[in-house]
């Protein structure tokens, strides 16, 4: 019988250029599985991590971007894995970083590109791709109510991060 494994997530990167909102997409290097394959922020949760946890040390380490923001978004993909036994839940979330911060890519990736959501959707390998950026779309980029319950609590600044920077805090986050 097949198994259920939720062992890692999938985060949809963006960044606000005056109004205009850019999506992040990494092409994978060529010495790992699908080389040249272009994706969002993608990794494995590690041991006692949470998945939100997971979502901001990806983010972290595949493009050295300390995020501002991070949200959980309702839906999660579900697929098998490569030999049909068992079924991968994949958490999403998304995460706003800084418009001027550059890029510093792990060795997972050989590129990367903020472009827009149509542009993302084409780059992107898989539907559920799609269907997430779809989901930061509606859910998250509207703001409103909905993105206020979804958004968690502000990531800690990584140390050595730049401390000018300011630090918000959602509404739900206040009341706590």
């Amino acid at each position: 019988m097949p198994s259920l494994a939720i062992d890692k997530v999938e985060v949809y990167v963006f960044r606000r250029r005056a109004r205009i909102v850019e999506f992040l997409a990494l092409r994978r290097s060529r010495r790992k599985n699908l080389p040249g394959v272009w994706q969002p922020v993608t990794g494995k949760i590690e041991l006692l991590e949470t998945p939100a946890e997971a979502a901001l040390r990806e983010v972290r380490e595949e493009t050295g971007l300390d995020p501002l923001r991070l949200w959980r978004l309702e839906q999660t993909t579900l697929c098998l894995d490569a030999r049909g036994r068992t079924l991968m839940a994949l958490p999403l979330f998304a995460a706003e970083v800084p418009a001027r911060d550059r890029i510093r890519l792990s060795k997972e990736h050989d590129a990367s590109t903020f472009v827009s959501a149509a542009k993302a959707a084409r780059l992107y390998l898989w539907d559920s791709q799609r269907q997430g950026l779809e989901a930061v779309a509606r859910q998250i980029l509207p703001a409103g109510p909905r993105a206020s319950a979804l958004e968690l609590p502000s990531p800690p600044a990584r140390s050595g991060a730049k401390a000018s920077r300011p630090r918000r805090l959602s509404a739900s986050s206040r009341r706590r």
